[in-house]
C-alpha cells in the first residue's frame, strides 16, 4: 500500500468514495444527500478549486502500485484561529473514507498517520475532526488520540 496525494485523474474515483461515506453517516444520523448528480457536481468544483492549495491537503491510498487501484482517501486544510485569538493553526480532518473490503488493515491509520505528518510540517500543532457520536469512526478516532473538546447540541423545532 502507498499513501500519496491526490491527482486530477483519480477525482471521480474520490467523488464515489466520498459519496459513500456520506450515505453511510446518513445511516448513523447524519444528514441525508440531495440528488446525487448535483453533490458529485459540488465535489468536483471543490475538489478542482482546492488541490493544489498549499493550505489544503488530498491524500489516496492506492493498493498496488502497478493496478493504480485505489483503496482510501483523506481530505484535511489547515485552519487559522479567528484573529481575536492568540495565532494557533489546526489540521481540521475535512473526511476520511476506506472501502468496505480494506477497513481495519491500517489503511486509515495510514491516512491519518500521514495527514498528521504534513500538518506537523505545516506549522499546525493540533488535529481536530467531526464525528458522529453513534458511528463506528468515533472509537478509532479515540484509539488515535482525539477526545471531545466541544459538543454540539441540536433540537428539533
Amino acid at each position: 500500500m502507498q499513501i500519496r496525494k491526490l491527482v486530477h485523474q483519480e477525482i471521480d474515483t474520490v467523488i464515489e468514495f466520498l459519496q459513500a461515506m456520506l450515505d453511510a453517516m446518513a445511516s448513523f444520523g447524519g444528514h441525508a444527500l440531495q440528488d446525487p448528480h448535483s453533490v458529485s457536481s459540488w465535489f468536483r468544483d471543490s475538489i478542482q478549486s482546492q488541490i493544489e492549495s498549499p493550505n489544503h491537503l488530498f491524500l489516496v491510498a492506492e493498493l498496488n502500485v502497478s493496478s493504480s487501484q485505489l483503496i482510501g482517501v483523506l481530505e484535511a486544510s489547515i485552519i487559522e484561529l479567528h484573529s481575536v485569538f492568540l495565532p494557533k493553526s489546526s489540521l481540521h480532518i475535512h473526511a476520511i473514507y476506506v472501502v468496505p473490503e480494506h477497513r481495519c488493515s491500517g489503511v486509515a491509520r495510514s491516512l491519518m498517520k500521514a495527514a498528521f505528518q504534513w500538518g506537523r510540517d505545516n506549522g499546525c500543532t493540533e488535529a481536530d475532526l467531526n464525528v458522529l457520536r453513534n458511528s463506528p469512526a468515533k472509537l478509532f478516532y479515540e484509539g488515535l488520540g482525539f477526545e471531545a473538546f466541544q459538543i454540539e447540541m441540536r433540537r428539533k423545532l
